[in-house]
């Protein structure tokens, strides 16, 4: 029985993987998300996904119950190659994890290979077990329209002021704004170019949103 999230009580058993999905292999896969968030080992095994806290059953959730995976690149300024999951259950309760794992403020072991070989696995078995689910990559179009404003706003801001500096002489200023340009604009271009959102098929998943 659910207990309302998708997820199984510990103690039961999640219903098995069709005839169809049974080669797919065990995998698993060790993070932590931030700071906030236990260490924990995601399991695949028997039609579910386990999440195991020290050592103990914390959550499973059957396969079947997912409806969306979503794989987006997340860089943050620590972080330039991210790259995220994002499960969507049916109940609309999510599970997110990175290609690395938190190990203390501001540190980050990239964890890129295991996370690769744990998401084909997981892409693998959700093709034949949840047939209803969603593959998408990027961010959603809210979140995407806000990120070309704010890019195209910040752009036309730099430039204003790198153009005034250069009129009234400011040099330092002018060096200062072109500096930003050169690193911050192929970043920002970067994101915009990887995460316009778009369906894919588990089988071939892109490159720009997983690491290579």
């Amino acid at each position: 029985m659910s207990d309302g999230d998708g997820a199984t009580p510990a103690g039961a058993l999640p219903p098995p993987l069709p005839a169809a999905a049974a080669g797919v292999d065990r995998a698993q896969y060790a993070t932590r998300n931030d700071g906030l968030s236990p260490a924990c080992v995601w399991v695949i095994a028997a039609g579910a996904l386990q999440q195991i806290v020290d050592g103990q059953v914390k959550r499973v959730v059957a396969l079947s119950e997912v409806t969306e995976v979503r794989l987006d690149y997340a860089p943050t300024r620590v972080e330039a190659n991210r790259y995220r999951c994002q499960l969507r259950l049916r109940s609309g309760v999510g599970i997110t994890f990175f290609n690395r794992r938190f190990e203390s403020f501001g540190r980050f072991a990239d964890t890129s290979p295991a996370y690769r070989d744990f998401l084909d696995t997981l892409l693998a078995a959700l093709r034949d077990v949840a047939p209803q689910c969603r593959f998408v990559t990027g961010v959603g179009s809210a979140l995407y329209f806000v990120n070309v404003l704010a890019f195209a706003v910040g752009v036309l801001a730099v430039v204003g002021v790198l153009i005034f500096s250069l009129v009234v002489g400011l040099w330092a200023l002018v060096i200062l704004k072109a500096l930003l340009i050169a690193f911050y604009v192929p970043r920002a271009w970067r994101w915009l170019r990887r995460n316009r959102e778009r369906d894919f098929d588990p089988r071939d998943v892109p490159t720009a949103v997983v690491p290579v």
